[in-house]
């Protein structure tokens, strides 16, 4: 029997103005992205990442308001362990036209990773590392520092 769904995965992404991209992370099939598990992730993957590829670069650290972001450990980590970072009363609800992922990344992945059917998470998997891989660091970078004047927009 086939499924018309397709074969989907829920996936962590991070980008920077200097169009650095890491490689993403995958949460488990059927995980529940709570605080906890968000947090083991911040940990072990992304503050790693962000310190290596910042260096002494100042960097600002801006996530979304989903619920797990804006949980009091989450947030208290973030204070402690990144250069920078947004608090959740800071970023705009339900603005994903400002967010860089948002309005170019996962655009631009789910148009090249998903352009073909994936009968398994694992060719999906593949496909989106090859694809964010592929990205061009320009257009990454473009993307991000295009987010002042989209907030500069908004705001006017």
């Amino acid at each position: 029997m086939s499924s018309k769904k397709p074969t989907a995965v829920m996936t962590l992404a991070v980008i920077s103005s200097e169009g650095d991209v890491m490689v993403p992370h995958f949460f488990q099939a059927n995980e529940t992205v709570n605080k906890t598990v968000y947090l083991d992730v911040l940990k072990r993957v992304v503050v790693p990442w962000m310190k290596k590829t910042a260096g002494e670069r100042k960097y600002t650290f801006q996530q979304d308001s989903a619920p797990a972001h804006k949980a009091k450990t989450v947030q208290n980590y973030l204070e402690a362990n990144t250069a920078h970072f947004w608090p959740p009363t800071f970023w705009p609800a339900n603005s994903p036209d400002l967010n860089p992922c948002d309005f170019y990344l996962w655009g631009r992945v789910e148009g090249i990773a998903c352009n073909t059917y994936h009968k398994s998470t694992v060719s999906l998997k593949a496909s989106i590392k090859r694809t964010m891989a592929s990205l061009d660091p320009r257009g990454v970078s473009k993307a991000v520092k295009s987010f002042r004047r989209r907030v500069e927009t908004v705001m006017s």
